[in-house]
């Protein structure tokens, strides 16, 4: 299974943001020496914002060598906040300044443009483009300081073919993506278990990436989630981040503990009603363990009138399907943590790395390589933690209530 290289589009992404910073300090510059008639004041003016520019780059430094490896103490916390609001905001303005430039370019270009419009005109288009510009930082401090803590509890029905009437209504609500660490404290986690509890749901599933980083935050995190309600029982599967850490086997060990089932390249069935549901889990796609074939194997041996699988990654789906599971869910992409419009087919750069950003999915159901006219569901959650950047933007966090229903 291909995945995008994280190291690839980390290079493209900060190879395109370092050229908007060269071409926003010109641009700084150049504002400078016109406004300062004084050229020795312009030239230490220009240095100062050089200086500010470069140190612009060091939460980054922070965030890539030592942050990892640094307590959360507030200065640590405060690093990639400043970073992510200057980073996008920045980013927005720069783009912003240089759609003005081509739009002025293309104006001066047509035949009698450069009398129509005249200097009042243009001085008055400049500073309109000047404010659009200050729009990013806008947006940006509101995504860090706000959107990233806003979560919304999402409602979806999932059509499920031929479902009897024990299975129908049964509802499952998803946590995906927790990243218990700097920005997602015990406290902040524990809303989100209090809010799931007030749904009542039947069954809870973990999609993985339970904490940040650092095997310490293993504990603060099982610890909330081990006030987790369900009818008929949590369950779970780990992600790349439980990977990163190396704390596969303790978050195995601390779940069970608190009741959580982890499953591992496993299965369980759960009678319901006059019929059986078959529960299976693997583990990361890339960094993990992963055997789908054994989880088949496991839900074989008490086979279920349908299958829910957990994977942290969505791209198991179309082998899913093959299979003949009826609904996997998945999580990973945070939906792209910034979007450009609030639906989830909107671009957001999960949509670089995934056809399965955010949202729901669906994909001709296979069985022994014949084809049962019926679907199979994936089911991508947004998740309430975040990564890279410590912000949100038109991407709250979200828990997801999911209803099966009868098709």
């Amino acid at each position: 299974m291909n995945f995008t290289s994280p190291r690839i589009i980390f290079f493209v992404v900060f190879g395109f943001y370092l050229a908007l910073q060269v071409d926003l300090f010109r641009r700084v510059r150049s504002t400078i020496h016109a406004c300062v008639r004084d050229a020795r004041r312009a030239r230490y003016y220009s240095a100062v914002a050089l200086v500010f520019f470069i140190s612009m780059f060091a939460p980054l430094v922070l965030i890539v060598f030592f942050w990892p490896h640094q307590p959360y103490v507030w200065p640590i916390r405060l690093a990639p906040i400043l970073f992510a609001v200057w980073a996008f905001g920045s980013t927005g303005a720069a783009l912003v300044l240089l759609a003005w430039q081509w739009i002025n370019l293309l104006f001066a270009r047509l035949p009698g443009q450069g009398k129509v419009l005249n200097l009042g005109r243009r001085e008055f288009l400049k500073a309109g483009a000047g404010a659009v510009a200050a729009v990013p930082f806008i947006l940006s401090g509101y995504g860090a300081l706000v959107g990233r803590r806003s979560f919304e509890v999402e409602h979806f029905e999932v059509p499920l073919h031929g479902l009897s009437g024990a299975l129908a209504g049964l509802t499952i609500v998803q946590l995906t993506d927790i990243h218990v660490g700097p920005f997602m404290p015990p406290e902040e986690l524990a809303a989100y278990v209090e809010a799931i509890n007030r749904l009542k749901p039947d069954f809870i599933a973990l999609t993985g990436d339970f904490i940040a980083s650092r095997p310490t935050e293993v504990d603060p995190c099982t610890r909330e989630l081990a006030a987790l309600k369900a009818r008929y029982g949590v369950y779970a599967c780990l992600g790349n981040h439980d990977a990163y850490a190396g704390v596969e086997d303790e978050l195995t060990r601390r779940c069970e503990e608190y009741g959580i089932r982890m499953l591992r390249n496993d299965a369980v069935s759960h009678r319901i009603g006059n019929t059986e549901l078959n529960i299976l889990g693997i583990d990361d796609l890339r960094w993990g363990a992963p055997d789908f074939p054994k989880a088949l194997a496991a839900a074989a041996k008490e086979p279920g009138e349908a299958r829910l699988l957990l994977s942290h990654r969505p791209e198991i789906f179309p082998e899913a399907a093959a299979n003949g599971v009826e609904l996997t869910l998945s999580g990973h992409y945070h939906g792209g943590q910034v979007k450009f419009g609030p639906e989830a087919a909107n671009l957001s750069i999960a949509r670089l790395m995934t056809p399965y950003a955010e949202g729901m999915f669906r994909l001709p159901r296979r069985q022994s390589g014949v084809q049962d006219k019926k679907d199979s569901t994936l089911f991508v959650g947004r998740g309430i933690g975040i990564t890279g950047l410590p912000i949100r933007i038109n991407c709250p966090p979200q828990i997801a209530h999911l209803t099966l229903k009868k098709v």
